[in-house]
Parts: structure tokens; sequence; C-alpha cells
């Protein structure tokens, strides 16, 4: 079973001993030189995002998809260097591919995927703008997010708080 918890307050944690996220959007970059990685592009990746812990870095693909789409790519491969071991190189899983993954891999995405979404999107955060009268699209602009993101993140905190 995954540990949200973990996930949430290892995300927490880094905020906070980074200062990355001070003013709304987080700074990825602060967040990397704080952990000692680096992000690049790489050129013919299939996957959005790798993380190869030997080489301390995030391979992130080069291509036309959106910044905010490649901040939670960086995001989450973070959330693997933090919460996993760091014995082998991590793809960025796609569910929608039809491949088959064992229960530790699909455990260990939907951790880097909570870190992230708590990394990008604190949930306290998102919980007092949405009760001040953020809407979707306002929380997207604060954190630099997706649209999609910034629902389903949206939609999470306001269905949790009631």
């Amino acid at each position: 079973m995954p540990d949200y918890g973990r996930a949430v307050f290892e995300a927490q944690n880094l905020l906070a001993e980074s200062g990355a996220g001070k003013n709304g959007t987080v700074n990825l970059a602060t967040v990397l030189r704080h952990l000692d990685l680096r992000a690049i592009y790489g050129d013919d990746m299939i996957e959005e995002a790798v993380l190869d812990p030997t080489q301390e870095t995030i391979f992130v693909r080069k291509d036309d998809s959106p910044i905010t789409r490649k901040y939670f790519s960086i995001a989450h491969e973070i959330g693997h260097w933090v919460l996993h071991t760091r014995d082998r190189v991590r793809p960025r899983i796609n569910f929608n591919n039809g491949n088959s993954y064992s229960k530790e891999e699909i455990i260990e995405e939907q951790e880097a995927n909570a870190f992230a979404a708590e990394l990008l999107m604190p949930y306290d955060e998102v919980e007092r703008l949405a009760m001040a009268g953020y809407s979707i699209e306002d929380l997207m602009r604060y954190f630099n997010v997706s649209y999609e993101f910034a629902r389903y993140r949206y939609i999470f905190v306001v269905g949790s708080s009631y």
C-alpha cells in the first residue's frame, strides 16, 4: 500500500529546507541544487522523464509538451530520489501504454505522484487559496502548473476540506 503520508511529509520537509516555495510557484532549480541533482533535456527519449541516480540526473524529454507538464515530471522524479532506493534508473511510467507493472512499481509511482502534487501545490496553501475564492485558473497561474493538474488538485483538496 502506498505511503502517501510519508510522501507528503517529505515534500513539505524539502520545501521548508530548500526555501524553494516561498511565493507560490516552487523554484525547482532551487530544489535540484539543494539535493545536488540536475535536470537536463535529452533527445530521442521515449519516456517523459528518467531519473538516473548514478549520474544524479533527471533527463527530461525535449519535445513540444508544455513546460508545466515538464515541471510535474521533474517533481515526480525528485519524489523518486527522496522516497525510493537509488539503485536503478527509474523512467516515468505511462500507465496508458499497455505494459504491465509490478505492484512495487505501481506503489512507487503513486507515491512519487503524491510527492510531486504536494511539492508543486502544497495542500494547505491550495486550501487557503480556495477558501479565499481562487478558481482553478487562478491556482494554475499562482502555482505555474497545468490546468489539468490544478483542477485535479483543487478537487482533491476542496473535496477533503468539506
